[in-house]
């Protein structure tokens, strides 16, 4: 029985992590976003393509550096052609910073994710949440397949 509560307390303390670290509840002030990931919000959204974005926060684990990175390689070694053409784009986006928190709401962000989004037309027209991530970091590989199989079924081909 101990060994159960204990397992749920510890449980029920990451998860209360997670919430407060999206949440903005974090004890760091503004002027410690230095330390954050360069965000590359301002680039321009196509108007008919696809938007990977990676989100993130101020606090950042290996597996947070582990996840951009993995997705960015992944993005540029398969999808070149795409994203020299601007029909794709991958951005990161701190949720952390107040202009990016209604980021949230509108993807039902509960962790750190890569969110890939169809526009049309100048509008987001569909959107997938590849919260798998966290559990493929073990295997590069099935890691970049499975963002891969994310951004095709979304429209776009890989390069060849």
């Amino acid at each position: 029985m101990k060994k159960y509560l204990t397992f749920g307390l510890v449980a029920f303390a990451v998860a209360g992590g997670l919430y407060a670290t999206f949440r903005g509840s974090s004890e760091k002030s503004p002027s410690s976003s230095a330390s954050a990931p360069s965000v590359e919000e301002a680039l321009t959204l196509p108007a008919d393509g696809i938007v990977v974005t990676y989100f993130t926060t101020n606090v950042r684990c290996p597996s947070c550096h582990k996840i951009e990175n993995l997705t960015r390689e992944t993005i540029e070694s398969k999808f070149a052609e795409a994203l020299a053409n601007g029909t794709l784009i991958f951005r990161v986006i701190n949720v952390d910073r107040p202009e990016n928190k209604h980021f949230i709401d509108e993807y039902q962000l509960v962790s750190k994710t890569v969110i890939v989004s169809e526009r049309h037309a100048g509008k987001e027209t569909g959107w997938k949440n590849l919260q798998e991530v966290w559990t493929k970091l073990i295997d590069p590989e099935d890691f970049a397949n499975y963002i891969a199989a994310g951004v095709r079924s979304s429209g776009v081909r890989e390069a060849m």
